[in-house]
């Protein structure tokens, strides 16, 4: 029997912990609709492990002293983290794996004894679902891609595709970042908004902003005018997930183009990281079959 105790940390949302463990969601307001919950929970209760996801709606001002009271609580097991604090984590937990480093954003931790290991999923989740959106490893080499918006999941993306595409181009607001990045990456860099010039010659466009998403800027990171400039034979990928139908992707397949939500990378990149929090509670299969009835 565990005995119910608020969290400790300055979290801006009320979580109890009554379970033996327990993970977390950080970010700025998981706790209005975040997924990650929902997945985890079925994954714990499939493997009958006595733990609950909980989102943390944390400030970044807050966000050190919510690591400090999670590393020092050994129920914690690992979880999520959601925008905005992808980047800012990457000083703040005891190790970084290598692709996690690479990239320069976390969106997974797990502890390892005492220390909490930051990971980076969404990368590896997005690709295997820009695969399948464009036919596969093989078809994916031919295209020419643009990631617009350099945050977390980003530069997850941008690094994973860089190498397996043809040619890459990056955007975002702040030029500096992607000018950045690019060179990084071995990149080229577009302004933003990216222009019809640029657009003509893409037959892959992935949008990671937030622009779109039900709780983030209205609109469309790329236009209608700029949509109509793509090939016919292009794709659209977008790896907002709420609500499952953006602007962007409206109006891509009302153009004909190839689409996909975020949903899939939610799902996989989820899969990756509870294998790192409860290793060996249950194969990944078995995982993700968990996660994909919830």
């Amino acid at each position: 029997m565990v005995d119910a105790a608020s969290f400790p940390g300055p979290i801006g949302n009320p979580v109890t912990i009554a379970t033996g463990r327990y993970a977390a969601i950080l970010g700025a307001t998981p706790s209005k609709g975040a997924r990650s919950p929902t997945l985890w929970n079925a994954a714990f209760k499939a493997a009958g492990i006595d733990a609950v996801m909980h989102p943390m709606d944390v400030t970044a001002a807050d966000l050190p002293a919510v690591v400090a009271a999670l590393k020092a609580d050994p129920r914690f097991v690992g979880g999520a983290v959601a925008v905005p604090h992808k980047q800012a984590l990457v000083g703040l937990l005891d190790r970084i794996e290598p692709e996690a480093q690479r990239i320069g954003a976390v969106n997974a931790i797990y502890r390892d004894g005492d220390a909490l290991v930051g990971a980076n999923t969404d990368g590896a989740g997005a690709l295997s679902q820009i695969e399948e959106l464009v036919g596969g490893a093989h078809a994916l080499q031919t295209r020419r891609a643009l990631v617009v918006g350099l945050g977390g999941a980003g530069l997850a993306v941008a690094a994973f595709l860089a190498g397996r595409v043809t040619e890459l181009t990056v955007a975002n607001r702040t030029r500096a970042t992607a000018d950045a990045v690019a060179t990084k990456l071995g990149a080229m860099t577009a302004d933003f908004p990216v222009g019809a010039d640029v657009l003509s010659k893409i037959d892959l466009v992935v949008n990671a902003t937030t622009i779109g998403h039900k709780d983030g800027s209205a609109g469309s990171p790329v236009d209608e005018a700029g949509l109509a400039v793509l090939p016919a034979s292009a794709a659209v990928y977008d790896a907002i997930y709420q609500p499952d139908l953006t602007p962007l992707l409206t109006m891509a397949a009302a153009r004909g183009l190839q689409t996909r939500n975020g949903l899939g990378m939610n799902l996989d990149q989820a899969v990756i990281a509870f294998g790192k929090a409860v290793p060996g509670a249950l194969g990944m299969d078995a995982v993700r079959a968990a996660m994909r009835a919830a």
